[in-house]
C-alpha cells in the first residue's frame, strides 16, 4: 500500500504534468466529479467530460478508459474497463481493485479524490456490445473485478435489446462483490429477462469446466463475454469450445500491466534491431472497408506510419497491452516488439499490434477489424 506521503506526491506530480496541453493531445485533463466506495478493496472514480471533448469520449458498452499518472518519474499508463453505460448512465465511471503491489491501482483507491485532475484517454477497446443483435442469449462471465465492463454491457442489453441476459459473478467471498445492491435493483425490474448466478470460492470453490456446462445449458448458441483472472477465464473458454460455442460467439477481455517505460523503450529499440534488414518503403492498409497506401520509415511501427498521413487508426495505450490497434495480418512479414494481449492462437491466426508491428518485407498488408 503507497504511504499518504507518496500519495501526495503523485498528485502533486500529476497536477503540474497538467499545467500545459497541446491542440492534439491523446489525453485529456478530466476532473474526478465522484469517488464511490464500493467494496472494502475496490472504488469506483467518476469523471466529468469537458464540453469540448464530449464527442470523443462516447463509447461502446465494455469498452475502457486509459489514465496516465506520474509515478516516482515515470509516466506509468493502465487500463480501467467502464462500469458505466452510455445508454443508461450520464458519466463516465471506471470500477478499480486494490491489487497487492499494484502502484497505480493502490494510489487511486488511497488518495484520489473528488476534485482531482487525471490525464485520461478517449474509451477505446474491441470487447464491447454491438449494434448487431445476433440471434439467442447473452451469457456474461465476470471474475472480481472484470464485472466492470460486463456490468457496462449488462445494462446497455437490457435497454437496448430484447434477448434474455445471463450474468455468473465469481468472487472470493460475499464481501468482494462489486456492484451488488446496484445489481439487487436491476435484477428486480428485470425479473423476466435477467438471471444472477453468484459463484463465491468461499462457498462453492472455484468454477470448474461442467459448473460451467451446467450453468449455459439453456443458452447455448448465445453470445458470451467473459472478463476476469486469467485461470477464471480460461475455464469459461475452453468450457464453451468443448460445448461446440463457436469462438466467434465468445468476447474475451484480458488486463496487464504494461511495463514501465524504460522497459518498453528497450524493447522497442530491440524490435527495431530486429527489423533493420528491412527494405520495405510502403505497406497497404484496410481500414472501414478502404484501402491505403502508406509510406514507411524505416524504424517506425505501423501505427506511427498511419498516424504520420493523418489516417486515424483504432489505438489507445500504444504499449501493447490493450488490444485497441488489433489488426489483421494479410500479407508479409512482420516484427511484433511487446505484446501482452494476444493469445498464441491470435498470433497463429494472423493477429498482430499496429503499435508494436514493423513491417520487414515490401508486401505488407494489414486489415483492421470491421
Amino acid at each position: 500500500m503507497m504511504s499518504t506521503s507518496e500519495a501526495l506526491a503523485v498528485q502533486e506530480v500529476l497536477q503540474d504534468s497538467l499545467s500545459e496541453s497541446s491542440p492534439k493531445q491523446r489525453y485529456h485533463r478530466l476532473k474526478v466529479t465522484a469517488v464511490i466506495e464500493e467494496t472494502h478493496d475496490s472504488k469506483s472514480v467518476v469523471f466529468s467530460i469537458p464540453e469540448g471533448a464530449k464527442e470523443q469520449f462516447d463509447y461502446l458498452p465494455g469498452q475502457f478508459l486509459t489514465l496516465k499518472v506520474p509515478y516516482e518519474g515515470k509516466q506509468l499508463t493502465r487500463c480501467y474497463s467502464l462500469a458505466s453505460s452510455p445508454h443508461v448512465d450520464a458519466e463516465h465511471k471506471v470500477t478499480i481493485k486494490r491489487v497487492d503491489g499494484g502502484r497505480i491501482s493502490n494510489w487511486i483507491n488511497d488518495a484520489v479524490k473528488a476534485g482531482d485532475v487525471i490525464e485520461v484517454m478517449a474509451p477505446a477497446g474491441l470487447f464491447h456490445l454491438t449494434h448487431k443483435t445476433p440471434p439467442g442469449d447473452i451469457v456474461l462471465f465476470g471474475g472480481g473485478s472484470g464485472i466492470t465492463p460486463v456490468f457496462s454491457i449488462l445494462k446497455s442489453a437490457l435497454e437496448t435489446t430484447d434477448r434474455k441476459i445471463k450474468l455468473v459473478y465469481a468472487n472470493r467471498d460475499d464481501q468482494s462483490v462489486i456492484f451488488k445492491e446496484a445489481l439487487k435493483a436491476i435484477i428486480a425490474e428485470n425479473i423476466d429477462r435477467l438471471e444472477v448466478v453468484h459463484v463465491l470460492d468461499s462457498v462453492h470453490g472455484y468454477l470448474t469446466q461442467p459448473l460451467v456446462g451446467q450453468l449455459v445449458e439453456r443458452h447455448l448458441g448465445g453470445e458470451y463475454f467473459i472478463c476476469g483472472p486469467g485461470p477464471f477465464m480460461d475455464t469459461v473458454e475452453s468450457a464453451l469450445l468443448g460445448l461446440g460455442e463457436p469462438k466467434e460467439r465468445i468476447h474475451t477481455e484480458r488486463f496487464v500491466s504494461p511495463p514501465d517505460p524504460d522497459q518498453a523503450e528497450a524493447a522497442a529499440e530491440e524490435a527495431k534491431a530486429a527489423a533493420k534488414g528491412s527494405t520495405t518503403t510502403g505497406f497497404m492498409v484496410e481500414l472501414d472497408g478502404e484501402v491505403h497506401e502508406i509510406a514507411y520509415v524505416k524504424g517506425d511501427t505501423l501505427l506511427q506510419a498511419m498516424q504520420k498521413v493523418d489516417l486515424d487508426a483504432p489505438a489507445s495505450c500504444e504499449e501493447g497491452m490493450c488490444g485497441a490497434c488489433m489488426c489483421m495480418v494479410e500479407s508479409g512479414e512482420i516484427q511484433l516488439a511487446l505484446n501482452e494481449v494476444l493469445s498464441e492462437t491470435e498470433l497463429e491466426e494472423g493477429w498482430t499490434l499496429a503499435c508494436q508491428c514493423r513491417p520487414l518485407s515490401s508486401d505488407v498488408k494489414v486489415k483492421f477489424p470491421d
